[in-house]
């Protein structure tokens, strides 16, 4: 399984960057960057390292934390792991393609500039400037991009934004695996992190799983009745049951001033699927309302609530056809959320 990496670009950012554009992740510590270091370590490990850094910047520097970022850039990253690099408010991500780091003065060198495009040229092995000043890269890794430019806000999770805070150049961040992955996804799918969504996700199938225990077919219409004066309907009525010359059915009328709009719906409580009946009770009902209305310049549309999973396959062709609109369980439990609950049981009083 592939080790997911962070490594943060520390190091002459005006140059690593252009680097990075065509396929070259580097790190600094240029005195070490030579062929017999790396073979140093793979024949000696740690201990070759620690040697180099006394003999280079002295025995002190045998604890200096910074020993480990060199460490994991040239043996502990492989071909094939993952690197996020973070950049500003966004990151990328890149697939190591290299068999191993190598030192700077291996990099291809023709017309290399930093991001203002002064030349910048390889000299012994070592980048300079135009002026003579020697850059500080040295090694770097052959990669190629997965993914570039995500915005941090939209694209990483919270335990993702939180590590690419972090001080260290690098770390091996593959307990994120999932994280990173995620925001791939996302990012490919052009689908940035929702909270309110996700929190959507999450809340409805406990929400509906209440309601279904809970209530009962008298309480679900009051409920429906709630929900229409919490979004804003003037008059919201729940039409007597055996009412003389009735013709079809309405649970809930609820009528909107501002839109001249009448909404005729039938509720239905119950799990599973519903049938094409309440479509045609509803659609009978609203037409023969609109019928006795012809003049007061209301819209007339008609619903069908239900906590059911879902609708039949006839009522759904019917549905488009006669121009109802269908709320299943978990549609009507989302309107209840993103209306607000606060005063619920006063649907009940």
């Amino acid at each position: 399984m592939r080790t997911i990496w962070l490594h943060r670009i520390k190091h002459h950012l005006e140059v690593s960057l252009g680097l990075l554009k065509q396929g070259q992740l580097t790190i600094g510590f240029s005195d070490f960057a030579n062929e017999e270091f790396l073979r140093e370590l793979d024949s000696s490990g740690w201990e070759a390292l620690e040697d180099a850094f006394a003999s280079e910047w002295g025995e002190d520097s045998r604890k200096a934390r910074i020993r480990y970022n060199l460490w994991r850039f040239v043996q502990e990253m492989k071909q094939g792991d993952w690197v996020v690099v973070p950049q500003w408010e966004e990151f990328s991500i890149y697939k190591i393609i290299g068999e191993s780091s190598q030192p700077i003065g291996s990099l291809p060198h023709d017309n290399l500039t930093d991001w203002h495009n002064n030349p910048v040229s390889m000299r012994n092995g070592f980048l300079h400037r135009e002026n003579g000043e020697l850059i500080d890269l040295g090694f770097f890794w052959q990669v190629k991009p997965i993914a570039t430019n995500l915005a941090r806000y939209d694209y990483a999770d919270a335990a993702l934004t939180a590590r690419m805070k972090i001080y260290s150049t690098n770390a091996n961040i593959s307990d994120l695996r999932e994280n990173v992955q995620k925001a791939l996804d996302s990012f490919a799918a052009n689908s940035p992190l929702n909270l309110h969504l996700q929190l959507m996700e999450s809340m409805v199938p406990q929400v509906l799983a209440t309601l279904r225990q809970e209530l009962n077919p008298d309480k679900m219409e009051r409920l429906v009745k709630w929900y229409f004066q919490r979004i804003g309907a003037a008059q919201v009525a729940i039409p007597a049951k055996n009412a003389s010359g009735k013709v079809g059915d309405a649970d809930v009328i609820a009528t909107f001033e501002a839109i001249k709009t009448i909404i005729y719906v039938q509720v239905k409580f119950h799990r599973d699927e519903t049938c094409d009946w309440a479509l045609e009770q509803i659609d009978n009902y609203a037409k023969d309302r609109e019928l006795a209305d012809t003049d007061n310049g209301y819209s007339h549309i008609s619903w069908v609530i239900s906590t059911c999973d879902n609708y039949s396959a006839d009522s759904l062709i019917i549905s488009k056809e006669k121009k109802i609109k269908l709320f299943d369980g978990q549609t009507f439990t989302k309107m209840l959320l993103e209306a607000g609950m606060t005063g619920i049981d006063k649907a009940f009083e």
